[in-house]
């Protein structure tokens, strides 16, 4: 007689084990491999980012998504190849003169606070040695910072030919297949919650993306704004300094500021000042030019390119900057605010599960993995101002 055959079920405890497990398993790996993870986290970024730009593309011409990704490939490449061409023998000079010329900028800055370690201020009497030995050790290791650097940062997808294949193969089939992978997605979640938790996922959308896109503008537009006065104003190595610049950006709070005192200490150091200015007047110049810049970019620029959607306290953002770096290094500073503000929007939700407050908005009726209607997401921004 035959056995009556039966499916395999779990109990509640079984499926919670089941589930830790897979967790703590995919974590184990995650550990373990973390050094392959570079090109497969760029290509989820980047189709990220571009995934939009395609599918409008694709609806606007009927066109299917393989030509467009094409098309981007091949403007991407034109654009590295050119800027590389043009930029990238002047940014690895630079950062070698940089790096030659800080053990000299180190002797001016001593021979400046010779004899000069105590001044008195109001009755006071202040010790300036400290801050002499801090300023020589920066300059010090400034040149050398840079030279490493600023190439691995700038140049860091073409390091090796092997994680660029990578990343350029997972790129193209992530775009090509997004819409699987949303469907996909789609049907891990339960029908009945798909709505509500779309709803939480186009929060998340909306937040994320504004802000990667809006740093790594203003990455770029920084950098080039602060290039143009660094040139006029003649500093050596401007556009070393004007990229580190715009790289710094990624940093809130700390980021700009320590710029500037970059920009500044090469300044009051430089052999041959222009304008008949003195070092002390043309470091004054570079702070004024770069404080200018920092009130444009919070008042105008900022708004305009993310608008008032990362929204966290100074103390949070710091503290997320910290735990970002210790984690994830560099990378962690770059991504630490929006997680931030992503978990403070699912902190928000499931708070409001577990104290049963009443819906403050409404999950949409439509299929939330669709791309929304023209001009819907500018409206639903307007309204949350």
């Amino acid at each position: 007689m035959a056995a009556e055959q039966r499916r395999i079920r779990f109990s509640p405890l079984y499926k919670l084990i089941a589930v830790a497990l897979v967790v703590v398993l995919t974590i184990w790996f995650l550990l373990n491999v973390q050094h392959m993870l570079t090109p497969f986290i760029a290509a989820i970024i980047t189709a990220y980012l571009f995934n939009p730009l395609v599918g409008w593309l694709q609806r606007r011409t009927g066109v299917g998504r393989v030509l467009w990704i094409g098309v981007i490939y091949v403007l991407a490449f034109l654009l590295i190849y050119g800027l590389g061409t043009l930029f990238l023998p002047r940014v690895a000079q630079q950062s070698r003169d940089l790096a030659a010329t800080a053990p000299a900028m180190a002797a001016q800055i001593q021979t400046f606070f010779q004899g000069h370690e105590q001044t008195e201020f109001g009755g006071l009497v202040i010790d300036i040695a400290p801050i002499e030995a801090q300023m020589i050790g920066v300059v010090s290791d400034l040149g050398r910072r840079v030279s490493e650097s600023v190439p691995h940062l700038v140049f860091s997808a073409l390091e090796s030919l092997l994680f660029t294949l990578a990343y350029l193969i997972v790129t193209f089939y992530l775009l090509l297949q997004a819409g699987q992978l949303k469907r996909w997605a789609a049907s891990l979640i339960p029908a009945p919650y798909r709505a509500e938790i779309g709803a939480l996922g186009t929060q998340i959308d909306v937040v994320f993306s504004a802000y990667i896109r809006g740093q790594l503008i203003l990455v770029v537009l920084m950098a080039v704004l602060l290039y143009i006065p660094l040139s006029i104003l003649k500093v050596p190595n401007a556009l070393v300094i004007a990229i580190v610049s715009g790289i710094l950006e990624i940093i809130p709070i700390i980021g700009p500021w320590s710029a500037a005192g970059i920009a500044v200490s090469v300044a009051l150091f430089q052999p041959e000042v222009p304008f008949g200015m003195s070092n002390l007047g043309l470091g004054a110049v570079v702070g004024m030019t770069y404080l200018v810049l920092r009130m444009i970019e919070e008042n105008i620029l900022l708004p305009q390119v993310m608008g008032p959607l990362v929204t966290l306290h100074p103390a949070v953002v710091i503290f997320a900057l910290l735990s970002g770096g210790a984690l994830l290094g560099p990378f962690g500073l770059f991504i630490s605010i929006p997680v931030a503000a992503v978990i403070r929007i699912v902190l928000a939700f499931l708070y409001q599960k577990i104290t049963d407050l009443p819906e403050t908005t409404q999950p949409s009726a439509t299929d939330p993995l669709e791309p929304e209607p023209q001009g819907a997401a500018s409206k639903r921004r307007r309204a949350s101002h």
